[in-house]
């Protein structure tokens, strides 16, 4: 029976889907690993489908003083899922598997472009599970941030490129194409690094290879850049002149690039890269081999695809400028680089190109299949661990690891536990919270919560957090937040009973559930 390759890239699919635990976390509430930026997220879908927002003019729960307006990236996920939501119930699977199915249907196009471009159905079915088996990208494809769509958008967009710009082609391939590329940069501006590439080459392939026949050689063909450009940087000032109308600060737009701190904090700063955020982006050893073939692509540059080798520069390129220019921001945040992982195919699809028209025989050896294969089982392990670990350290296959440091899960299991000490019983209080009489628009204080969405979306309850005046005592900014209109604060943690500032405010106590305590403030 002649094998199916499609068939196949869907079993391997499952089979991944089932070692990552997707079954079980599709359902979960949202891990507490950056639980701050995916409540953000929740909080804006949530209002879209409970207060009926224009699509323009987004809001979170946190209202600081102002209105809770405030927006980040192009809203067209949120909107779409708080759709979906007014048809079938407010479920957080259906945003997870909304943003799990894009990223996958990516990873399907990778899939279809290595098999049509090399027609062998083992690599490309190496390809994208290799992508894949990126821990980051484990976590956020099965998550609420908008970082994995993005990267699924863009590989989406590079497969109709390529089928687009192939003689012959349809150009509905190549204008579709802009669509998906359009759908990344305004999700997340990151994924546009090898639009950005791919442009570059075509500008060269017009300026300076113009007498030979090739689609790139019209200047007709340039104008959806532009179109993709104009309406992006349309977006993000909108969204600028959105936030400086509302809430300010809320969602970074600016750069935090290398140069701005002082030697020792940059020095420091990448101690916590290259040891905590360079394995969540890609397993170091792989992460090596991948830029070995990168540098060899340059020792064997005579022989390699012109356009493969210089779209691999211009990618590396963009990455590397994208950490210099977000370098303070990517040591805290791991998904920040999800989109950089546009780069880890190119130097193997180049480099399998390479060996498929000049050494054919090491190409189909089954031998190095075998390395790869195996390599990428051990990859997609790692994978998985580190993806059930930040739901669960306690899940059979975590605890029975040998590859993932044991500190890590350790230290992940800590934070766990005292993520769910604090905002557990906040999943369920809800209804208790509307039998006292406490309606989702009346502003509460809910703390201790540092962060800016997490407490108050769990509770799907606007007000204020920690974050809001972070650096002033609570008895100098009640009275700043009883005149912005709070009327009951809502404790997590009773020690902060005995706060001198705070104690005044907590003379009326209407409520307790589990280890929280609900007290109504005098007006």
């Amino acid at each position: 029976m002649k094998r199916n390759p499609h068939r196949l890239f869907i079993i391997v699919l499952f089979f991944v889907w089932f070692l990552y635990g997707y079954n079980d976390i599709l359902f979960s509430r949202p891990g507490y690993h950056h639980a701050w930026r995916q409540t953000d997220c929740l909080s804006i879908t949530t209002n879209y489908y409970r207060e009926n927002l224009n699509f323009f003019k987004p809001e979170i729960h946190w209202v600081g003083d102002r209105d809770g307006k405030t927006i980040s990236e192009f809203p067209i996920i949120y909107y779409s899922v708080a759709q979906l939501w007014k048809i079938f119930g407010q479920h957080e699977f259906i945003f997870r598997l909304l943003n799990l199915l894009i990223v996958l249907t990516g990873l399907y196009c990778l899939f279809r472009f290595f098999l049509e471009f090399l027609s062998d159905t083992f690599w490309a079915l190496f390809i994208p599970f290799f992508l894949f088996s990126s821990p980051i990208l484990a976590y956020y494809s099965n998550n609420f941030m908008a970082d994995a769509p993005g990267l699924g958008f863009t590989l989406i967009a590079c497969y109709f490129f390529w089928r687009g710009s192939a003689p012959g082609s349809k150009k509905a391939w190549y204008y579709l194409s802009f669509l998906f590329f359009l759908l990344g940069g305004l999700v997340k501006i990151s994924s546009l690094i090898i639009f950005f590439a791919l442009f570059i080459i075509h500008l060269y392939v017009i300026f300076f290879r113009r007498k030979e026949k090739t689609w790139f050689n019209r200047f007709s063909r340039l104008w959806p850049y532009l179109v993709v450009m104009v309406i992006t940087g349309i977006w993000y000032a909108y969204a600028r002149d959105y936030n400086y109308h509302h809430l300010r600060g809320i969602f970074l737009q600016e750069i935090t690039p290398v140069w701005k701190p002082d030697k020792a904090t940059i020095l420091r700063l990448w101690d916590n890269y290259s040891t905590k955020m360079l394995p969540l982006y890609f397993t170091i050893p792989a992460l090596l081999v991948d830029l070995l073939i990168f540098l060899g692509l340059f020792f064997y540059h005579k022989k390699v695809n012109k356009v493969l080798l210089y779209l691999n520069l211009l990618v590396f390129m963009g990455c590397v400028g994208f950490i210099l220019l977000f370098y303070e921001v990517l040591t805290i945040h791991d998904y920040y680089s999800t989109n950089l992982l546009i780069f880890i195919p190119l130097p193997v699809i180049a480099g399998l190109d390479l060996l498929k028209r000049n050494y054919p025989a090491l190409f189909r050896n089954i031998y190095l299949k075998l390395v790869f294969g195996t390599g990428t089982l051990v990859l997609l392990y790692v994978g998985a661990i580190t993806n059930r670990m930040f739901y669960d350290t306690h899940d059979g296959l975590v605890k029975t690891n040998f590859l993932v440091n044991r500190n890590l899960i350790s230290e992940t299991g800590k934070f766990n536990a005292w993520s769910d000490e604090r905002f557990k019983a906040l999943q369920t209080i809800t209804p208790v919270l509307r039998q006292l009489g406490i309606d989702r628009t009346d502003r509460v204080l809910s703390i201790p919560d540092w962060s800016i969405n997490i407490s108050l979306y769990l509770m799907d309850q606007k007000g204020f957090s920690d974050f809001f005046c972070d650096n002033i005592p609570y008895g100098e900014k009640m009275g700043l937040m009883k005149k912005l209109g709070c009327k009951y604060i809502i404790l997590n943690d009773t020690s902060l009973c005995h706060d001198q500032g705070l104690a005044p405010y907590l003379q009326h106590p209407i409520g307790r559930y589990e280890n929280v305590k609900i007290y109504k403030l005098d007006q």
